[in-house]
């Protein structure tokens, strides 16, 4: 677009080559595994103006010389900024192909052992810690395609607020391309644990919905027990669009679910931080006010959520238990 080559805080963090402390590539890092610091690109604040499009893409796109561009954020960096993740106590959960949840840090120090993701945030001088699961609609998206091709996700999901919590007896654990957060497992495969001749398509897709959440609910469980209170989240994603999905979010989760009027986290935080750039706004938090509107809160059902508890260490167990026998099966693969 520039002819430029730069790189944005957010994104740097994710390549694990950044110091989160000296805001700098770390020289340690890149002799420990052969790079020449040379090729890592010149570092920038992600609401930094970087310059005009260059004549090349301007003949391409048709857009203006004039127009300016701004250095951005990773996905998650701007999907937090879009979502209002921008003071402490703030948690996001976006659930796509992937899931994720993010909670704001001010503390570049905290740690978590390992077990989540920590990176800088596009707001200046603040950080993220992160739990991803890998296959969180991508496990809702491969049920259909190979159980219900025939039907629309709408179709699909039309009668899962007619099964009771639990699913009827029935669990599922989305491992199906390993996973990441709290288990850096790539072995580890996908379950449906407790399915009998009763079973029907509904109470497989709501278990389904039910497990991606619990997997998520292992990232707040996490955050939680490092001393976060985490009593609201901002959902976003296709995850937000299913009304008893969010019902499940807010039980599981025992949170209340913010949904906003725009799910397009990621849009909005780019466009915010171009206007941060332009000046526009004398603050990130400022831009969020004026352009971030909620749609609704969903409040847990404290009957669900007492059912969720006792549901979610049984789906913590079967980690565990399946471990071993999906550690065997690799060479079968």
């Amino acid at each position: 677009m520039t002819g430029q080559i730069h790189m944005d805080y957010s994104d740097a963090a994710g390549t694990g080559m950044l110091d989160l402390n000296k805001g700098e590539w770390s020289s340690e890092i890149a002799s420990a595994v052969g790079l020449d610091e040379s090729l890592c690109p010149e570092l920038v604040h992600s609401h930094k103006y970087v310059s005009q499009l260059n004549e090349e893409f301007v003949e391409e796109t048709g857009l203006s010389a004039k127009t300016k561009v701004f250095a951005g954020g990773a996905d998650n960096a701007c999907g937090a900024i879009g979502s209002g993740i921008l003071g402490e106590g703030k948690t996001m959960c976006s659930i796509g192909t992937s899931g994720v949840v993010l909670s704001y840090e001010d503390d570049s120090t905290a740690t978590y052992d390992g077990k989540a993701h920590f990176f800088n945030h596009g707001k200046e001088e603040a950080y993220y810690a992160m739990g991803v699961t890998l296959s969180a609609g991508y496990s809702l998206n491969w049920f259909k395609e190979t159980f219900a091709k025939e039907l629309s996700f709408e179709d699909l999901l039309a009668d899962v607020d007619q099964v009771p919590v639990g699913s009827r007896g029935l669990l599922f654990t989305p491992y199906l391309v390993g996973e990441r957060t709290p288990h850096a497992d790539a072995q580890i495969r996908g379950s449906f644990i407790g399915m009998d001749s009763s079973h029907e398509i509904k109470d497989f897709a709501r278990a389904v919905m039910e497990g991606i959440t619990f997997s998520l609910n292992e990232t707040i469980e996490m955050f939680r027990e490092r001393g976060k209170t985490i009593d609201t989240i901002y959902s976003i994603g296709g995850g937000a669009k299913n009304q008893e999905w969010i019902q499940i979010q807010a039980d599981i989760f025992n949170a209340n679910i913010v949904r906003l009027t725009s799910e397009q986290g990621p849009g909005m935080g780019a466009a915010l931080l171009a206007g941060y750039g332009l000046g526009w706004y004398q603050s990130l938090l400022e831009g969020a006010s004026n352009l971030i509107e909620v749609k609704d809160e969903i409040k847990p059902i404290p009957e669900n959520v007492e059912k969720y508890r006792r549901l979610f260490d049984l789906y913590k167990n079967v980690y565990y238990q399946t471990k071993s026998i999906n550690d065997g099966l690799v060479d079968f693969r």
